[in-house]
């Protein structure tokens, strides 16, 4: 068969693409030095296949374009439903804002019950290593903890309520012998300005019954207080027994939550976390003990009237690492100002010996090599945690930076460590 017979259009061939028959010229188009080849009279224009989209030119050029395509990007295609989304999402985010708010006060309540129990955790686990199990451990610390704080309640509150009032009976006295004395007069000269009369007007001020209402905020608020106070007291309490009782099934847990490869690293993990946490918390209640007892044996030896109430005021004060130890030495000072300036003088000496004492040789050995945290880092995270909680954020301050610590070294540096090669770009 001749090959133009063959040719005759009947046998069908298959069908270019549409980027093919737009870049290859038609039949009998002339190509002229780059100009785009005029189609033969009896070419028909190719029709786009289905599948194909025909690009849509920019209006007004390329930088036109290339702004209206920035403006579709930025503008929702739906901008009222998308709007109301929004609108939406911040009434969420205020609602929960609101709600967290509202519930603070529990919030807090769970928060230091943790705290606590976490701190009874180390004592337990000593009793379940010699044998115990951990119910009847728990009971023998509750017990022995309920037990320190009747024999202060019975014991100590008394006689702190008599040194109170024999201190507040003995003011005018004590007020009167430092007005006379020389340094005071002397401070009076140099301000140029009489501190008798502006003590006298506080104390007025102090003791009137209007004054003493607005401080307060009324009678019915304050018995609301102390109602409240008395309740999340117990709260905290029933939450600790429960937190130290239900702590293994608590990390137990957490610990399910993770996918089934990586539930052994992190359990060993949580309970160094866990230990490290109790033991800075169990060391810090110890040593703000030994604070105490030593400032109210000072305070005995220099005569003070008020010895177990500046013990007590000491234990609460220097629970916060190193800030509390400073910020008493401030204020023991100023207190054994009343007695003499002898006195003030001796306290501060004797109190500063003992910080250094402590600093290098009481908390080494009470909070052991496993919770130690650099000091630089005690005193930003006691200050961030205070600015954010008050005391209860200074509190945890150092036990979170301790756990953050750990983590770092445990997990962080290891994987730095594994990283040899850097990525590819």
């Amino acid at each position: 068969m001749d090959q133009s017979k063959a040719d005759d259009g009947r046998t069908p061939k298959p069908r270019a693409s549409t980027a093919a028959r737009r870049a290859r010229p038609a039949a009998g188009a002339v190509d002229i030095g780059g100009v785009e080849p005029v189609p033969a009279p009896g070419d028909v224009e190719p029709v786009p296949a289905p599948g194909d989209v025909q690009p849509v030119p920019a209006p007004g050029g390329t930088e036109l374009g290339a702004r209206f395509s920035l403006l579709r990007r930025v503008v929702p295609a739906r901008p009222l439903m998308s709007g109301f989304l929004v609108a939406i999402g911040v009434l969420l985010a205020v609602a929960l804002a609101a709600t967290i708010a509202g519930i603070s006060t529990v919030l807090f309540s769970v928060f230091l019950g943790l705290f606590l129990a976490l701190g009874l955790d180390p004592a337990v686990r000593a009793l379940e290593r010699r044998g115990v199990s951990r119910g009847v451990g728990v009971t023998i610390v509750a017990a022995a903890v309920l037990g320190v704080v009747a024999v202060i309640v019975l014991v100590l509150l008394p006689a702190t309520v008599r040194q109170i009032v024999a201190a507040v009976e003995a003011a005018p006295d004590a007020i009167a012998a430092m007005q006379d004395s020389d340094w005071y007069l002397a401070l009076e000269q140099a301000l140029g300005i009489d501190l008798s009369v502006v003590i006298a007007e506080g104390l007025a001020s102090l003791a009137s019954v209007s004054s003493f209402l607005a401080i307060t905020g009324g009678v019915l608020h304050a018995g609301s207080s102390v109602i409240g106070a008395v309740s999340s007291f117990v709260l905290v309490v029933v939450l600790t027994l429960y937190f130290v009782a239900s702590l293994p099934a608590i990390t137990g847990s957490l610990t399910r939550l993770m996918p089934s490869y990586r539930r052994e690293n992190f359990a060993t993990l949580l309970d160094e976390v866990v230990r490290s946490v109790g033991g800075v918390v169990a060391g810090g209640v110890t040593l703000s003990f030994v604070n105490a007892a030593v400032v109210f044996l000072i305070e005995l030896a220099l005569g003070s009237p008020i010895a177990a109430v500046m013990g007590i005021a000491a234990f609460f004060i220097t629970i916060v690492p190193m800030i509390g130890s400073l910020l008493f030495l401030v204020i023991g000072t100023v207190a054994n100002l009343f007695l003499s300036p002898t006195a003030a003088l001796v306290f501060a000496i004797a109190y500063l010996v003992y910080i250094q004492v402590e600093a290098y040789f009481v908390t080494p050995r009470v909070m052991g090599r496993a919770a130690a945290v650099p000091g630089v880092l005690v005193i930003i995270g006691a200050m961030i945690g205070a600015t954010l909680l008050g005391l209860l954020g200074a509190l945890v301050a150092i036990p979170l930076t301790a756990s953050l610590l750990i983590i770092i070294r445990q997990v962080w540096i290891p994987h730095q460590d594994s990283v040899t090669e850097p990525p590819d770009a």
